[in-house]
């Protein structure tokens, strides 16, 4: 049994060490919040994740061992890096916490052993692992040691089983480290794609970004919309219907830990970087413009506000970079009356019937399946009659931004 050392097992690294487990792998899951290694153990799952559960419960302390060891990197033929390359506070790629890992691992490094980064680093972290390898150790990259970059390109929620479905792209920093994670991708997916670290790298934030710079499309041509006095709704029905060369997206929030920051790993050295950049600033900006559209028709000092919804995308319950929470700041600045619900995030789960009493204002942070499920009608019998209503999302299907109830 080939053994696999998975090191932050987060969203992403927990639902891989699954997936190798159940493909037969012995899997050492290795992060180092003590507490959260014991919940894992205690098999329970600390995020939802479509098919997670059971199968933590069947791998568990059996060939997936939860640990804070770092040493069971010496135990495995493949060792697996789920944290990526963040931004400082001047958006430029951050390199200290993956600097950091990879040196605290090189007394466990062994010969032969394939190395893989698996989460969105800035272009040439690759080779830069390799470069620092072979400069504090004894080990020469492609001849007793391998290293690839081989990206998740996953949905959050359903990991498990886009694991399996999903082409694998594999990114060798030399073409026997791109075998030898070829080998190890082909027993447990559908598909691998061969290419160099430094295009997989790219691959990966090109597919972030292509969905990133559709969202701000979406988003401005509805700001133009509204600023004509026109439904962005109605007119994305002009555009698509039965037209082959439609398919104009829906505007709405893009935000997230990926889409967030994926861009400036990008342009931090480019002086042509205007659409990533500009994209940005659109999608950051929408949710204040609407604000900004609800203040010109009515005060918000001392109004009910609910905002429903505060996770990053619908039907998940992760809210890092969530975009409800710039929404939040605003309206507090507005000395709002705030209300907050979401029906998978802890923090916010509540009675939905209890937080929309006599709302003055209903905002939509995002289209989980729950409020998409709810009719206008169910609304209509909880609010105050002339409550206003903002749903980017179109939950609603009054193909409306904003309107009132």
């Amino acid at each position: 049994m080939k053994t696999v050392s998975v090191i932050g097992i987060g969203r992403v690294g927990l639902p891989l060490c699954l997936s190798l487990a159940e493909a037969g792998f012995k899997v050492y899951g290795i992060d180092k919040r003590q507490d959260y290694i014991q919940t894992i153990k205690n098999k329970e799952m600390p995020f939802e994740e479509d098919k997670a559960k059971e199968l933590l419960e069947k791998h568990v302390n059996s060939n997936f061992i939860p640990s804070i060891e770092l040493n069971k990197v010496k135990e495995s033929d493949y060792v697996i890096l789920t944290i990526g390359t963040p931004v400082d506070e001047h958006l430029n790629p951050e390199f200290k916490q993956i600097d950091s890992l990879t040196r605290n691992l090189l007394p466990y490094l062994k010969k032969n052993q394939v190395i893989i980064l698996r989460s969105t680093v800035s272009p040439g972290t690759t080779e830069y692992l390799k470069d620092l390898i072979e400069k504090e150790t004894e080990f020469k990259i492609g001849k007793n040691l391998f290293l690839a970059f081989c990206p998740e390109r996953i949905a959050q929620g359903k990991a498990i089983e886009e694991t399996k479905e999903l082409p694998q792209i594999v990114g060798g920093i030399d073409k026997e480290s791109t075998k030898k994670a070829t080998e190890f991708f082909k027993k447990f997916t559908v598909e691998q794609v061969e290419s160099d670290a430094r295009s997989a790298e790219l691959a990966k934030i090109f597919t972030n970004m292509y969905r990133y710079i559709n969202f701000s499309i979406a988003n401005e041509f509805m700001i133009l919309a509204e600023e004509h006095e026109r439904e962005i709704y109605d007119i994305l029905h002009l555009i698509n219907h039965n037209y082959k060369r439609g398919g104009v997206k829906q505007p709405g929030y893009a935000a997230g830990p990926c889409l967030y920051k994926d861009g400036f790993f990008l342009i931090n050295t480019m002086p042509f970087n205007e659409l990533i950049s500009v994209s940005w600033k659109i999608n950051e900006t929408t949710p204040l413009y609407l604000i900004k559209k609800i203040k010109a028709k009515t005060a918000l000092k001392n109004k009910k506000v609910v905002l429903l919804g505060m996770s990053f995308k619908a039907d998940n319950d992760d809210t890092r970079n969530s975009l409800s929470f710039k929404i939040k700041k605003a309206l507090e600045k507005e000395h709002a009356e705030l209300k907050f619900h979401d029906p998978l995030v802890e923090k916010f789960k509540g009675n939905l019937d209890e937080v929309l009493k006599n709302a003055e204002i209903v905002i939509i942070g995002i289209n989980h399946s729950e409020y998409r499920n709810l009719s206008l009608d169910y609304i209509r019998k909880l609010v105050k009659k002339d409550c206003l209503i903002c749903d980017i999302w179109n939950v609603f299907k009054q193909n409306k931004i904003i309107y009132t109830v």
